[in-house]
């Protein structure tokens, strides 16, 4: 890897600006130094993102190159090191010592936006209930809720998990319909292949909340799975499980 690109959260420059000084004394080419994602539309070899998961979630839909995160918020599921880990990635980096773990998007084809974490239909506080009908090509759901969280593998540790969805592994090829507040306890998490292409009616408008940016109000929307991935550079000494019982506690042998 010969050229590397940095994207950071605004309040981490002082860190990415050290990284960025300590690559440049390795001769390594940075192409762009940057917390706007319209800066980054550069062809690189890798992009390095310091922040936390929002800040990866922006910079993945906009550059043209694997991406290693540097934990720089409060959970980094898509961080492949700390910020503290920057030596041990510079040896990786010299080695070329990584894996890929590719992620893939879903679409949201109203709106032309791309999604790596969730597609939220939400109502407002003050109104009613809404009647969410779901369709695919297998057949429908109908749920009286307050909204809906349509999320991939990824997104399956955010919004979807705290409302009691289940975890995903990045591997698996679904996706998870969880409605929010729903008004009957029966309504659970529902995983559809992700072949399928979900369509979305709702009863009145609610705001169409895709990766936490709110693009308005729609009655009517549909979701399916992006052409475009992304590919995160990890260590071979990376384990999701373990991710997940650091961050979580879930799974973890607390008996040991």
């Amino acid at each position: 890897m010969k050229s590397i690109g940095i994207f950071f959260k605004p309040d981490l420059e002082k860190i990415a600006s050290s990284f960025a000084k300590k690559l440049e004394e390795k001769n390594v080419n940075i192409k762009f130094f940057s917390s706007n994602v319209l800066e980054i539309n550069y062809k690189t070899d890798v992009t390095l993102v310091i922040g936390g998961d929002g800040t990866v979630l922006k910079a993945a839909k906009f550059v043209l190159s694997p991406i290693i995160g540097f934990k720089g918020g409060r959970l980094g599921f898509l961080s492949s090191y700390t910020i503290e880990e920057f030596e041990k990635f510079l040896k990786d980096f010299e080695t070329n010592q990584f894996r890929e773990d590719k992620r893939q998007f879903l679409e949201v084809k109203e709106i032309n936006a791309l999604c790596l974490n969730d597609v939220v239909a939400l109502k407002e506080p003050s109104q009613k209930m809404v009647d969410i009908e779901i369709t695919f090509r297998d057949g429908n759901f109908v749920f009286h809720a307050d909204g809906l969280v349509i999320s991939t593998p990824t997104g399956s540790t955010a919004y979807s998990l705290s409302l009691g969805g289940p975890i995903l592994l990045p591997n698996v090829d679904a996706y998870v319909l969880t409605p929010i507040a729903p008004q009957f306890l029966a309504s659970r998490s529902v995983i559809l292949p992700d072949y399928e292409e979900i369509s979305v009616l709702t009863s009145f408008e609610t705001h169409l909340i895709v990766d936490g940016v709110d693009y308005g109000k729609f009655k009517k929307f549909s979701v399916k799975k992006s052409e475009k991935n992304i590919t995160i550079l990890r260590p071979f000494d990376y384990d999701f499980s373990k991710s997940i019982k650091e961050k979580l506690g879930y799974g973890k042998n607390y008996f040991k």
